[in-house]
């Protein structure tokens, strides 16, 4: 008559408590390697959702139109980026915002010590709700400032006035390049620009002004947010289409970061692979040292499993029965791993300052991958130990 299930469990645990340092060795191996699993797959997908995060903190509506025409040799009208064709895309029927915006360097000055180069950005009000910037003082640019000598500062540049010893607060009066302008305004600290600028190291004025001190209408950029439910696709060709027809001598470039998430995200899942081969590299020393372990408890116990042949026992009794402590052994090691894993993936979460969120799949993907692991490695010596004579192993004792 065949053992029932739970007398196989019963007696698997009987005989790896009684096996006792071995057991424990074996375990080891075996937590240590699903925890590796576990561990690197969730820290795997929490890199992976704060890489999406810092780039969708553009914000996947987003499109930046460029003049790849700046340094040619032509300065018509129509080879010019400025702020006609702004107010032309914001009309456009996949357009819902539009910021644009110029850039230069300009000389900071810092009292006593030598002046700062820094970059000066001509915006509009528009550029505030563009890149959701944040003031820790003070105002922003309005549409009422005109060309006003308004400043309103990066994080970085107010942190360099600090440091020189002039606090940055609103009302304060800087010299910056030619010109006095007067602090409105001090931004938080940044985590997203327009193409080629630092917004944490630069100092944003009304665009009429900057146009002014530029001597020309050209911009740098203009920076779009699409309508709901539009492709960027779709926003991309009509803002190619609407140049073609009104400035055929001008180029533009159309920069989307949707290409960019999407390409990050095919090389985390590149990488997540690589992380999980790396813990189940782990995983497979873990098994061989099961393996090893059974193949042990098979050669020591050769007088139990001679005697329980004799006494009726059939062979596919005794493979259960072993099968049963590899895959025992293995399951508590699992779980044990699991615990070890999703520990370790929120300390360095924390050590990151990361977000931590454990991963359901990656714990039950270990413990199942640990089961698996037990009836692969456990299979041969419960065979060894099924096919042993009974009346060989009753004599070799």
């Amino acid at each position: 008559m065949t053992m029932p299930a739970a007398a196989h469990a019963r007696e698997a645990a009987r005989s790896l408590r009684a096996a006792g340092q071995r057991t424990l060795l074996a375990l080891v191996g075996i937590v240590v390697g699903i925890g590796a699993v576990i561990a690197l797959l969730t820290v795997g997908g929490i890199a992976k959702s704060e890489a999406r995060k810092q780039f969708q903190s553009l914000g996947t509506d987003m499109l930046s139109v460029v003049d790849t025409t700046r340094n040619v040799n032509s300065f018509k009208r129509a080879d010019m980026l400025d702020a006609t064709d702004a107010a032309d895309l914001e009309r456009l029927a996949t357009i819902r915002a539009a910021a644009p915006y110029t850039l230069d360097s300009a000389e900071l000055a810092l009292g006593s010590q030598p002046p700062r180069s820094i970059r000066r950005l001509g915006v509009t009000a528009a550029f505030r709700d563009m890149y959701d910037v944040q003031l820790t003082a003070g105002r922003f640019i309005t549409p009422f400032d005109g060309r006003q000598p308004f400043a309103v500062l990066g994080a970085g540049v107010a942190k360099a006035l600090r440091e020189s010893g002039i606090a940055p607060e609103a009302g304060l009066r800087l010299q910056l390049g030619r010109g006095i302008y007067t602090v409105i305004g001090i931004l938080a600290n940044a985590h997203s620009s327009p193409p080629g600028t630092r917004l944490n190291d630069s100092v944003l004025i009304p665009i009429e002004l900057a146009l002014r001190n530029l001597a020309t209408k050209e911009l740098q950029g203009i920076t779009l947010r699409t309508a709901p439910a539009v492709h960027y696709l779709a926003a991309t060709e009509e803002i190619q289409s609407h140049f073609r027809l009104t400035a055929p001598n001008l180029t533009v470039r159309v920069d989307s970061p949707v290409p960019i998430i999407e390409q990050m995200e095919a090389q985390m899942r590149l990488f997540a692979l690589l992380l999980g081969a790396v813990g189940g590299i782990s995983l497979v020393v873990g098994g061989f040292g099961v393996m090893n372990a059974m193949l042990a408890s098979v050669a020591e116990r050769r007088l139990e499993i001679g005697i329980r042949r004799a006494l009726g026992a059939r062979r596919g009794d005794v493979q259960r029965q072993f099968l049963a402590e590899a895959v025992l052994l293995c399951l508590v090691g699992g779980l044990l791993g699991a615990l070890l894993g999703v520990g370790a993936s929120a300390v360095i979460s924390a050590l990151a300052d990361w977000a931590w969120e454990w991963s359901a799949t990656a714990v039950v993907l270990g413990v199942g991958t640990a089961c698996a692991a037990g009836l692969f490695f456990g299979f041969y010596p419960a065979r060894q130990a099924a096919l042993l004579d009974p009346i060989a192993a009753m004599r070799d004792r």
